[in-house]
């Protein structure tokens, strides 16, 4: 990516959320907790994330089992962006990797522009004494071309395991969509959990949106941004035998105005936040859920 372009993206990211910190701080110290919003009056097991920001990552990455399964995966080493790769020991015999690859082979060139390079993510279950593959899938979602409007940033692994039943334990991950624009400011942060039974793994959990952020600015202090905020625990109740996902969502909408004397414009900042709540049920293949795109203020 043109980190030029990330910057400044970034900083205006950083800007509009750092107005109205304190009010919205205060907010959230007043919110009620998820485990008080529970549909259950029985108390809610583990959470796995209050808020997204607080995601703790996995930090485990051997390079020499990496290599082992890049050879067996028929990849050349040298083509992986080793800065995007993360990794995880599923068991004392497994390693899962989320693996992302430059294809400069699959450069792309339109009428209109260069698409540039293109980036591929891959999960694979590796085995870890010889890298033997046990299992690989692309994640076709997050194939991008250096050159589009909307990229992939890395995809994070959490630190801790899931368990979603006495016998099931899943991976979960974290990646965020955004907007290569420095006019449309738009940000989606996805989660994924998989599943491995030793032959096939499962996205029984795919891209359910964790925290976005939609809106536009002047690039000063007038804007309108929507945000949304999620925390997710698994509950001790269990559809079809895994163990529900509670999910609580905080809408928060600003709507700032800077003040302009030289043309009689005062200075306004509006607040306002929505909150919801929604259990995920396990189907006996995935967890359901509808894809909300509405927003609720803007």
């Amino acid at each position: 990516m043109k980190i030029n372009t990330y910057l400044i993206l970034s900083g205006a990211f950083l800007f509009l959320f750092s107005c109205g910190k304190n009010e919205k701080q205060r907010i959230e110290e007043n919110a009620p907790s998820l485990a008080v919003q529970s549909e259950s009056p029985k108390a809610v097991e583990k959470l796995i994330f209050k808020k997204s920001e607080y995601i703790i990552p996995s930090d485990e990455l051997d390079l020499s089992l990496l290599k082992k399964t890049a050879e067996n995966l028929n990849i050349n080493y040298a083509t992986i962006k080793t800065e995007d790769v993360s990794s995880i020991c599923y068991s004392d015999k497994i390693t899962f990797f989320v693996i992302s690859i430059t294809k400069k082979s699959e450069k792309a060139k339109s009428n209109e522009e260069d698409l540039g390079n293109f980036y591929e993510r891959k999960y694979v279950f590796a085995n870890n004494e010889d890298g033997k593959i046990l299992d690989v899938e692309t994640d076709k979602n997050l194939g991008y071309y250096e050159n589009e409007g909307l990229r992939a940033a890395k995809t994070y692994i959490l630190k801790d395991l899931l368990q979603l039943n006495d016998k099931t334990k899943a991976i979960a991950l974290s990646t965020e969509v955004y907007s290569n624009s420095r006019v449309v400011m738009y940000s989606e942060e996805k989660f994924t959990i998989i599943t491995f039974d030793g032959r096939k793994m499962k996205k029984v959990l795919y891209e359910y949106p964790i925290r976005s952020a939609n809106g536009d600015s002047n690039g000063g202090g007038t804007y309108q941004i929507e945000t949304l905020e999620t925390g997710m625990s698994i509950s001790d109740m269990q559809t079809n035998g895994f163990y529900d996902l509670m999910v609580s969502k905080v809408f928060t909408y600003e709507d700032a105005v800077e003040e302009d004397l030289e043309n009689d414009i005062q200075k306004k900042n509006d607040l306002k936040v929505k909150k919801e709540f929604q259990r995920l049920k396990f189907d006996g293949k995935t967890y359901l859920f509808h894809k909300d795109d509405r927003s609720r203020f803007l």
